[in-house]
C-alpha cells in the first residue's frame, strides 16, 4: 500500500464521516428540542388539571349551597320571614279541563298579641323601651336555571 493511496482513502472517507457526525448531531439536537416541547406541554397539562380540580371543587361547593337554600325547612323559614302563609288544599285541572278538588284560600294564623305599654305615673316622664327591630328581609337566593320540562297532554 502506498502512502498516496492511503491518503486518498482517508480523504474520500472524510466527507462521509462529517456527514454522519452532522446527521447524528442534528438528530440529537432535534430529540432534545422535541423532549423540551413535550415537557413544556406536560407542565401545562398538569397546571390545567389543577385548575380543573379547583373549579370542580368550587362547583360542588356552590351546588351544596344551592341545595341548602332549596331545602324544605329553609324555604318555609324564608317564606314565613317574608310574611307568606301555607296554602290551603289546592285544586287541579284534569286533561279535559275539569276542576278536580275544591280550592281553599290560604289563611294567616292569628297574629300574636302586641305587648301593651305601661301607663306612666303622674309626675314621671314616660319611659320608652327599645323594641328589638326585626332583621331586614333577605332576598331569596338565586335559583339555578333549568331547562323546561314538557308536561304530558300539552
Amino acid at each position: 500500500m502506498s502512502p498516496v493511496r492511503g491518503r486518498a482513502a482517508t480523504a474520500a472517507r472524510a466527507p462521509f464521516v462529517v456527514l454522519v457526525v452532522t446527521l447524528l448531531a442534528g438528530g440529537l439536537i432535534s430529540l432534545l428540542l422535541l423532549n423540551a416541547a413535550v415537557n413544556q406541554d406536560s407542565f401545562q397539562l398538569n397546571k390545567l388539571e389543577k385548575e380543573t380540580t379547583g373549579y370542580t371543587d368550587e362547583q360542588q361547593q356552590l351546588q351544596q349551597e344551592v341545595d341548602q337554600y332549596g331545602a324544605p325547612g329553609t324555604l318555609e323559614r324564608k317564606a314565613r320571614d317574608l310574611g307568606m302563609v301555607p296554602g290551603g288544599n289546592p285544586a287541579f285541572l284534569g286533561p279535559d279541563g275539569a276542576v278536580l278538588g275544591t280550592p281553599e284560600r290560604a289563611t294567616a294564623p292569628p297574629a300574636p298579641p302586641r305587648p301593651t305599654a305601661p301607663t306612666p305615673s303622674p309626675g314621671k316622664p314616660p319611659t320608652t323601651t327599645a323594641q328589638p327591630s326585626s332583621p331586614p328581609a333577605s332576598t331569596p337566593p338565586p335559583t339555578p336555571t333549568s331547562t323546561p320540562t314538557s308536561t304530558p297532554g300539552r
